[in-house]
């Protein structure tokens, strides 16, 4: 059966459960067969999306059983009763499908290296319309930045805390993973209708699972020092395509708020370069260096000194304007 032949299944099912109450309740799961009983005895810990992915998966599998099939519909019917509602209807059930084609819950990164070499640009959209309103997941000090510290590359950004504090979601989106994983002790990661993952880590505890539809400012956990951590804080990521980016080139953490409405993602060996839209210039900034800069812009030092006109290297300061796009070269009209 096609995929649309699917869904205009499940369609009748949302229409004809409006004319009928369930067939399931008061115990009536006695009515199913065997293999349908077995099956049913596993909906009630599965969230909305993976209750649907059952629901293709019986039929792959040609078990076409309606008594089976409305359970499932009434226990999507509920658990969508109790979820904030998605305002952008026009995606993917999934949010940002589009960049990933797959929805795993059981594992914290699983992408290939594949899926980021895919392409060597992409637009990030964090206006309202795509990705509604930005939170900042918890108001604290950044007391270890992204990037390497001793010996170890350092994924994200810390934020300290105190044991309990409420950490919540940046944007709206929908929960991919919630759960423990090694170092990161309890942690939750959010997929974003942008195609952002973001992290929050080493919390105390847990307060969504896979599949819930979060809003900006929503509550995920509580923080925390579990996994590897010597003392209570989040553990912050960005994430792109499974490739941690530093969330200083997305947010201002003295206003807390985004520095753009769209940037430019720019493939790199060293992971992803953060160009904002329509950026001519950059003012540096105290610890700014050639390297950095390059890195941060996906541009070389010689093009970088090129498109100031610098024959060598010059001194940056704090406060000098740097041009990292070439300038636009403009045509004579006659």
């Amino acid at each position: 059966m096609s995929k649309l032949s699917r869904r205009l299944f499940f369609a009748s099912l949302l229409f004809l459960s409006t004319f009928s109450s369930s067939l399931f309740a008061n115990g009536d799961t006695l009515a199913l067969n065997k293999n349908s009983a077995a099956i049913a005895a596993s909906v009630d810990n599965m969230s909305e999306p993976e209750l649907v992915l059952l629901m293709d998966s019986l039929f792959d599998s040609d078990v076409h059983d309606p008594k089976l099939f409305e359970l499932i519909k009434n226990k999507i019917a509920v658990l969508k009763s109790e979820q904030p509602k998605n305002n952008f209807g026009a995606f993917a059930f999934y949010p940002a499908n589009r960049f990933y084609g797959v929805w795993d819950s059981q594992h914290v990164f699983p992408y290939s290296d594949s899926l980021y070499k895919c392409e060597a640009q992409t637009a990030l959209d964090f206006s309202p319309a795509t990705s509604g309103d930005f939170t900042f997941p918890i108001i604290g000090p950044i007391t270890s930045p992204f990037g390497w510290r001793d010996t170890a590359f350092h994924r994200g950004v810390d934020i300290d805390l105190n044991r309990g504090d409420t950490v919540r979601c940046a944007f709206m989106g929908m929960v991919r993973f919630a759960g423990k994983d090694g170092g990161y002790g309890n942690m939750i990661i959010v997929r974003h209708y942008n195609g952002l993952e973001t992290v929050y880590a080493h919390l105390w505890k847990i307060k969504v699972k896979p599949g819930d539809i979060v809003n900006s400012g929503q509550l995920l956990g509580l923080g925390g020092s579990t996994g590897h951590s010597t003392g209570t804080h989040l553990h912050f990521e960005t994430r792109f395509r499974g490739i941690a980016i530093d969330p200083s080139y997305f947010i201002d953490y003295q206003s807390h708020l985004l520095r753009a409405d769209h940037v430019c993602l720019v493939r790199t060996k060293q992971g992803y370069a953060v160009r904002p839209a329509g950026t001519e210039f950059y003012i540096v900034i105290r610890g700014d260096n050639y390297v950095k800069i390059t890195q941060h812009f996906g541009i070389s030092i010689a093009e970088l000194k090129a498109y100031n006109g610098w024959d060598a290297y010059v001194r940056l300061r704090a406060g000098m304007k740097v041009r990292v796009q070439p300038a636009e070269i403009m045509s004579a009209s006659f």
